[in-house]
């Protein structure tokens, strides 16, 4: 993820200042019925979308419900949606749809992983303590709207896959390579009670106690006090009777070994 500037996330080499001059400008041409869409909503959502930032440079996305046209301008991309898609008309001075109607919008430009890592964020929050943007209802309620819209398939193939409880996009992408190897999904935010609090893993299997924890890079920057308590709280598992699986960003680019190590500790544990 790159630098965030008043709630905009910009992809590496995106200059996040650039990027909210122009959609200052436009915000001031635009009239009700048109909005920011896609990739540009989703950054003034601050919602997770490293790829699709990538993608989008200083170029900025807007919509129009029909008959209104979106305006025509250089590195504006314009889209136009039916009337009564939409949850409700975004209104000046922020001019973004509800984020289910964002997430909704990023289908044609977003794979399926994207979506469910955008999914999870809405539907989980920035972190447990915090309120989530939206629901799952409101997900759903989404993609009835859409219905006829492009990328609507891909919506659909997303809603089953969404989770609460997800604090990052790692831990999504984690989980859906999990599924994919063919091993049993594990849960979110899963449980691990030792005798004096109750601990949470990033991922697990409460049935077989096994905790997977990913290791982000904030784990490494927070010096000795934050591997200090990394330790304690890993151990304190292992001492609960739980197999601690650590994951890496290099297990995550080449997922053989960590997927070998957690079918290993499946099978000892049935």
């Amino acid at each position: 993820m790159g630098r965030s500037t008043h709630g905009v996330v910009t992809a590496p080499g995106v200059d996040p200042q650039a990027f909210e001059t122009r959609v200052a400008s436009i915000a001031l041409c635009l009239r009700p019925g048109q909005f920011f869409t896609r990739r540009t909503a989703a950054k003034l959502l601050g919602l997770p979308n490293g790829r699709l930032a990538r993608n989008a440079g200083n170029h900025v996305d807007v919509g129009a419900v029909r008959p209104i046209r979106p305006p025509t301008r250089q590195g504006v991309s314009g889209m136009q949606i039916g009337d009564g898609v939409l949850s409700s008309l975004p209104e000046a001075p922020y001019w973004v749809p509800s984020p289910e109607d964002v997430w909704a919008l990023l289908a044609p430009v977003a794979d399926l992983e994207e979506l469910v890592i955008v999914g999870d964020f809405l539907i989980s929050g920035k972190d447990r303590w915090a309120a989530p943007m939206s629901s799952l209802d409101n997900l759903r309620d989404s993609v009835r709207r859409f219905s006829g819209c492009t990328g609507v398939g891909r919506l659909r193939e997303a809603l089953p896959l969404l989770r609460t409880g997800v604090e990052s996009p790692t831990e999504t992408h984690t989980r859906l390579l999990i599924r994919a190897a063919g091993l049993p999904e594990p849960i979110t935010c899963c449980p691990v009670p030792i005798e004096s609090q109750l601990l949470h893993a990033d991922l697990g299997y409460p049935e077989w106690k096994i905790a997977i924890d990913y290791e982000g890079q904030y784990h490494f920057e927070g010096g000795a006090e934050q591997a200090r308590r990394d330790n304690e709280r890993h151990e304190a598992m292992r001492a609960a009777g739980w197999r601690v699986l650590l994951v890496t960003a290099l297990d995550l680019r080449d997922p053989r070994r960590f997927l070998g190590r957690l079918a290993a500790a499946i099978v000892a544990a049935q």
